[in-house]
């Protein structure tokens, strides 16, 4: 059906598709292939011209392509529909000389089409057993991994005139757990262990 290679990323929203072609295209690029992808936007009121420009008011008075033509780079805009549009149009839209078409989306087109392997990205192990059921031809499942830090909270700062310290964590601990030691040796103080320490140190001006 097709004279290059095609590579189909779905996934929900979120799982890390884009970062996913991304890598692709770099890998493959590095590798030699010339690489295209085309990425698929749901929003029916989406347009990658901005209103105002002189390409936009070129599309406003009529033309049904509008070519921008910079030093190093060159966009063409189509307004056309494309509700009704096969995969086979979209491919087509790309260079004859691109090795490799990556998509990313067009889940409805290309989920049964077993010429077309499918990298699914998930987020969760349901995702998969559902992706089982929809796609044929699934190449590999990359997941998203989350990795939640407990931001800490800064219970010492030492700043130094204008400047803060940046403070690791064991030195955080070790200078405040002093500090809070000779503070707690004077008379009439109490120390309760959840107090937050800040030391600021100005430079003497010598006049």
């Amino acid at each position: 059906m097709f004279n290059r290679v095609i590579i189909a990323v779905v996934g929900s929203s979120n799982s890390g598709k884009t970062t996913a072609v991304e890598a692709l295209i770099k890998g493959l690029s590095k590798r030699g292939y010339t690489v295209a992808s085309a990425k698929h936007i749901p929003d029916p009121k989406f347009t990658i011209d901005t209103e105002g420009k002189d390409t936009w008011r070129y599309a406003k008075a009529g033309a049904s392509s509008v070519l921008s033509v910079a030093p190093e780079e060159l966009t063409v805009i189509k307004k056309v529909d494309t509700t009704e549009y096969g995969l086979e149009q979209i491919v087509a839209e790309t260079p004859d000389e691109v090795d490799i078409v990556i998509l990313e989306g067009f889940k409805g087109l290309v989920e049964q089409d077993t010429t077309i392997p499918k990298i699914v990205a998930t987020k969760m192990d349901e995702e998969i057993s559902e992706a089982l059921k929809r796609y044929r031809n699934i190449l590999a499942f990359i997941a998203v991994l989350v990795e939640r830090k407990r931001k800490r909270e800064e219970k010492i700062t030492i700043q130094v005139d204008e400047k803060y310290l940046p403070l690791g964590d064991f030195v955080q601990d070790i200078i405040r757990n002093a500090v809070l030691a000779m503070v707690a040796s004077l008379k009439g103080v109490k120390i309760k262990g959840e107090e937050k320490v800040s030391i600021v140190i100005k430079r003497l001006s010598r006049g």
